[in-house]
């Protein structure tokens, strides 16, 4: 018999329940514990579990490993090979900020599917996205992976657990009067020809801040995308020479206006050159600190929110500049693969799938159409 009883001190008894195991080492068979239970019952069932487990060869011995110990691991040896250098920073702040409060002090072996349900209950309560959870989810997932690989779990929970159904809130965008609010408000800031050409182009903020002066052809009028600005773990900015996608690498025309603000910022900016006793700017970045090194993109977005706050408009990210411009140019009747041309999507179906929102101008342009062709009676044509 592998299950003994104990009295504990509080008078309750327990059972012990051990099973014969093999030693890969030794080839000899030796005891190994599979837990204490409060019922006899309960122990007979985990007897009976473990020696199938045993006969399988997947039964695993005890271990202490946390999840928090497993979500380092997975971490230091899984996302260096699997996610871009630019991504980690978001993996990281998943690991810290959420998945090690709510469940890192939790043994892996002892992780169950209830409590990873229980975690994602309390997110939603808090009013968190479902978008967070998935990601919590899958990075939870990913690790409890690696942790099969290394025989510390026998199952991954998350197989079973239910992160909540993805839900998109509708993203908000400017009207024609707020984007020019915007601009009045950043005509005073020092980047506002940033502001300007992001508001005309719908470029990422990474792609703005990747420009150099080699991308902009004043003959031409255009200026060319395929660079990016990104950061990374350590918070350090730095230029990378891709696109973000394929379709990312682009040369888009601006207006005259935008070519002029240019202009008269690369003056300024040769200007900035001299003065500077420490500039430091090999890619001549169009837009870049007093000496010449990479913008952080966090320091963009403090500066959007900024201005929005003094514009005194509806509040979005600055990203709510690109799906403006987007939504904008749509409902002016822009070509749809010119759009996503000018973009940077692969084809039309992410430019409006993803972006273009319906405005009041669109839906009065629907409702003019319709009323045109459809017929008011039967057989009239009219």
């Amino acid at each position: 018999m592998s299950i003994s009883k104990r009295v504990y001190p509080d008078g309750k008894p327990r059972y012990l329940v051990r099973i014969d195991v093999g030693d890969p080492a030794t080839g000899r068979r030796r005891r190994q514990t599979v837990g204490t239970f409060r019922t006899k019952k309960d122990a007979v069932r985990a007897e009976e579990r473990a020696k199938t487990e045993r006969d399988r060869g997947t039964l695993l011995a005890p271990d202490k490993t946390t999840v928090a110990e497993l979500l380092n691991r997975w971490f230091e040896v899984k996302v260096p090979r699997t996610v871009k250098p630019e991504n980690v920073a978001g993996y990281e702040i998943v690991i810290r900020k959420h998945l090690k409060p709510a469940l890192g002090g939790v043994l892996v072996q002892k992780l169950t599917v209830e409590q990873v349900e229980t975690f994602y209950a309390a997110m939603q309560a808090a009013g968190k996205s479902s978008s967070l959870i998935k990601k919590c989810h899958m990075r939870l997932a990913s690790a409890l992976r690696l942790g099969q690989r290394w025989k510390l779990v026998s199952q991954n929970v998350c197989d079973v657990a239910k992160p909540p159904r993805l839900s998109y809130k509708k993203p908000e965008v400017w009207s024609r009067r707020e984007s020019a609010a915007f601009l009045e408000a950043a005509a005073r800031d020092g980047m506002y020809p940033y502001w300007s050409l992001a508001v005309e182009t719908g470029a990422r903020t990474s792609e703005l801040l990747g420009v150099s002066w080699e991308d902009v052809d004043f003959e031409r009028g255009t200026v060319m995308f395929g660079h990016r600005v990104v950061r990374l773990l350590g918070g350090t900015p730095v230029v990378k020479h891709d696109a973000k996608t394929e379709a990312g690498r682009r040369t888009v025309r601006l207006t005259p206006g935008m070519l002029d603000e240019l202009r008269s910022h690369n003056i300024a900016w040769k200007e900035r050159r001299l003065k500077a006793a420490d500039w430091q700017n090999p890619h001549a970045l169009v837009f870049c600190t007093a000496t010449g090194r990479p913008i952080n993109p966090a320091h963009v977005r403090r500066s959007f929110e900024r201005l929005v706050r003094e514009a005194g408009v509806k509040r979005i990210t600055p990203h709510g500049l690109r799906r403006t411009h987007i939504t904008a140019t749509v409902a002016a009747g822009g070509n749809l693969k010119a759009v996503a041309a000018r973009v940077g999507h692969r084809d039309v179906t992410t430019t409006l799938k993803t972006y273009a929102q319906v405005v009041p101008q669109m839906d009065d342009e629907l409702l003019e159409i319709v009323g045109r062709v459809v017929p008011r009676k039967a057989g009239t044509g009219a």
